[in-house]
């Protein structure tokens, strides 16, 4: 596995600010509202696309990020990449804004649009497998922010320590220490692995809403 940097950067911006045209709101379009993640409703996707932004299809459902790392050397035993990306949810404002907020005097559910806070954050999820039948989680990191500034600062700290890791070492190293974190917990396991790395403990899942 060989990991190459994207030129891609997390998003400047912070909100969606043109409004949506030729669209009938429905509070269907709001259903699934992923409170502390990444996944856009329908019309967070209607917002998108207005705002010049192509939503990126994730698992059946839409977001907006970009590719962070790629491997150059794809290989299928050993360390090898299952994502990497960089992410970001937009507020609304200005006349995306206005909009909301004459939809939400009829249809209040849309309220919950207008209370969200802009986020940013970066994935980074690595896998191992091997011919002796060894499978696990070599590294996942996810760190999310509504202040964009602490999320560049980790997303660097984590470039700074993969730019030059030896995979191959690293993950001999974790297999022979399997006793240790093997038999714990997700977030326990977590826990492990990211002092194992040298990084921050993950912090995701905030809630959105102001």
């Amino acid at each position: 596995m060989h990991l190459v940097r994207t030129e891609n950067t997390l998003n400047p911006n912070s909100h969606w600010t043109l409004p949506v045209k030729n669209f009938v709101f429905h509070p269907e379009h709001v259903a699934l509202f992923d409170q502390n993640g990444y996944d856009l409703t329908v019309v967070e996707q209607q917002f998108a696309k207005a705002n010049g932004y192509e939503p990126k299809e994730h698992r059946h459902l839409h977001t907006c990020k970009e590719k962070w790392f790629y491997d150059a050397e794809i290989s299928y035993v050993g360390p090898h990449i299952n994502h990497s990306d960089l992410y970001f949810r937009h507020g609304f404002d200005l006349d995306a804004k206005d909009q909301l907020e004459e939809i939400a005097k009829d249809q209040p559910i849309y309220n919950k649009l207008l209370k969200m806070r802009p986020k940013w954050g970066v994935d980074m999820s690595i896998d191992y497998c091997d011919k002796e039948g060894n499978v696990f989680e070599l590294l996942h990191f996810e760190w999310d922010s509504f202040f964009r500034e602490q999320v560049k600062i980790v997303m660097h700290k984590v470039e700074d320590i993969v730019n030059r890791l030896d995979w191959d070492e690293k993950a001999q190293e974790m297999l022979e220490r399997k006793n240790e974190w093997h038999h714990l917990g997700f977030f326990e396991q977590s826990d492990w692995k990211q002092n194992f790395w040298g990084l921050p403990p993950e912090n995701f899942k905030d809630v959105i809403w102001k």
